[in-house]
């Protein structure tokens, strides 16, 4: 029981656009298959170790690192920078390759983004400020309700089972980008690096935004 409510609602919970969404349909739709599942996985593992955490009532271990604004602010001004790289560098390699003067010749190959893609769903995941919270509440409902056994073997299975919820929501997303390849909106899709770069940057600067602002209002002391 435990398993299947963890599964489904990781593979509900993961449907929202957000920054690991938009990076996995980027690297998808540039035959990246690998990266974008591996970007899928590290996110999943994010959600993974919070649900265990918070579940099994350990939640304040995570909760001192996850809502530290020093982290935070790290995290968004990771986001800021992946943003910007795909903005400069990665619309600057797209339109080298799609240059007809190359003719034949083939490019030097070169690694498209980041080169621990894992690394870097793990980072984007945990990105999200509300993501500790989020989970909280959705786990805090789910045993009042008596839909979640409480345990520590119940909260380890609901964990699993949203991780794998997870990464499942992130495979049917790689694949529905597969089969749209052939479809006039794949060829848009493919061309959308410079929509991607404005999302992530977006999302950076709102998080990085939160977080300011909670310094100068002092909120984080003590």
């Amino acid at each position: 029981m435990a398993l299947l409510v963890g599964f489904a609602v990781g593979l509900f919970g993961a449907i929202p656009p957000g920054p690991v969404n938009f990076n996995v349909i980027r690297k998808a739709s540039q035959n990246q298959t690998r990266e974008a599942l591996r970007v899928g996985l590290g996110a999943a593992l994010v959600d993974t170790v919070i649900c265990g955490f918070v579940a099994m009532g350990f939640g304040w271990v995570l909760e001192k690192v996850v809502n530290n604004p020093w982290t935070r602010l790290g995290l968004a001004l990771f986001l800021l920078a992946g943003g910007l790289k795909i903005l400069v560098f990665d619309r600057k390699n797209e339109s080298r390759s799609d240059d007809p003067r190359t003719g034949l010749t083939a490019p030097p190959k070169e690694v498209a983004g980041f080169r621990f893609p894992l690394l870097v769903g793990v980072l984007q995941g945990a990105a999200n400020p509300a993501l500790f919270l989020n989970w909280t509440l959705i786990i805090t409902f789910l045993v009042g309700h008596r839909i979640l056994p409480t345990g520590l073997l119940p909260a380890g299975v609901f964990a699993v089972g949203v991780g794998v919820g997870v990464f499942v929501w992130f495979v049917i997303l790689t694949e529905l980008v597969e089969r749209l390849k052939s479809h006039p909106a794949g060829d848009w899709i493919r061309h959308s690096t410079f929509g991607a770069g404005v999302l992530l940057l977006a999302f950076g600067l709102y998080f990085t935004w939160r977080t300011v602002s909670e310094f100068v209002s002092g909120d984080w002391i003590p």
